[in-house]
């Protein structure tokens, strides 16, 4: 099969799927008319979906909004009302990075969300990906993008199965000019790469929901396709051969023949300690002390915070282990101590 029919045959059937399989997400389709405050939202989900299940993201991320309902009231917000807000969803440092990004919108931007690819990648803490989502999602902008379910469907797709050890045969700068070429064929049009396309307007409220035959395919629609694929389909180590249309197609390259039988365990040790016969992070230490801190605004001492984060606490054997615990929140702007108390940065 030549590449250009391999690809066409591929985009068409991720395209009917989706069309059946759609996920309804409350930062999709956002029938909101104003770039900033659909960028604000995609920045929002974004930020909560990494290293975070969609299940759990779902509710926080309405609580967030509640909270911060618009860029500028984030901008605004203290170290602890950030991190308040962002109660149960863990890898607390991503609140203050999420506010600090606000507040560098409101402050160099003037409060207007850009969508430059430059411009995007020049507030601190966002990467490529993150300024391409935003790009395809709140503004419509097709730009090439891999996050771990796109990247995985396009190397099994067009090149192979991961390495046992979960490594990728190609680079991730192969696998994004693939995903170019692919997206161009998918929204059958050329994307110039010097110039930023014109502003789309987000879909008329009847374009969202409809069958296949008249779902809109343009870039948001293209790369949550592939996302949804990615997490119901393409999974990481347990893909659904026997409902996937594109392996029933013959248009993988990566088969229950080829795709690894196991995968070897990462090796590198995560700091933490033994619990009884359990290991635990230190990670999920720092995580318990700051909701220890949320539901404490008067602070807790070292004493005090030790036997509510960990049930075998020993002050003899444990309280250097600790200290050393709150000196990294501090260091990450998480914490601040006052009179010998802990309490959450303010």
């Amino acid at each position: 099969m030549r590449r250009s029919e391999h690809i066409a045959r591929f985009q068409e059937i991720i395209w009917e799927w989706f069309a059946i399989h759609k996920r309804t997400l409350p930062w999709r389709d956002l029938r909101l008319s104003d770039d900033t405050e659909r960028a604000y939202r995609i920045l929002v989900s974004e930020v909560m979906l990494q290293q975070t299940q969609v299940s759990r993201v779902k509710v926080a991320y309405v609580h967030f909004l509640e909270r911060f309902p618009h860029l500028e009231d984030l901008a605004s917000a203290s170290n602890r009302d950030a991190l308040i807000a962002w109660r149960g969803m863990g890898y607390n440092s991503r609140a203050l990075r999420l506010r600090d990004a606000a507040r560098t919108i409101e402050q160099r931007f003037g409060g207007i969300f850009p969508c430059e690819m430059g411009a995007l990648q020049s507030i601190e803490g966002l990467g490529h990906y993150t300024a391409a989502a935003i790009r395809n999602f709140a503004f419509n902008l097709p730009t090439p993008c891999l996050d771990t379910n796109i990247r995985r469907i396009l190397h099994r797709v067009f090149v192979g199965p991961e390495n046992t050890d979960g490594t990728w045969r190609k680079d991730d700068g192969y696998v994004l000019r693939l995903a170019r070429e692919i997206l161009e064929i998918a929204l059958h049009q050329r994307i110039e790469k010097r110039k930023t396309p014109a502003h789309r307007s987000p879909p008329a409220a009847d374009e969202v929901g409809r069958n296949e035959k008249t779902i809109s395919r343009d870039t948001k629609n293209w790369h949550a396709a592939l996302m949804d694929f990615g997490s119901l389909v393409c999974t990481k180590r347990d893909p659904q051969w026997d409902i996937c249309p594109l392996t029933q197609h013959n248009l993988m390259k990566t088969t229950p023949r080829n795709f690894p039988k196991s995968f070897v365990r990462n090796s590198k040790a995560e700091p933490g300690r033994a619990v009884g016969s359990t290991f635990i992070p230190n990670r999920i230490f720092r995580g318990r002390v700051i909701e220890e801190l949320r539901d404490n605004a008067q602070g807790l001492t070292l004493r005090e915070l030790g036997p509510r984060i960990a049930i075998d606490w020993n002050p003899a054997h444990h309280r250097e282990w600790l200290r050393e615990l709150v000196e990294k929140l501090k260091r990450d702007r998480l914490v601040e101590e006052r009179e010998c108390r802990y309490v959450l940065a303010s």
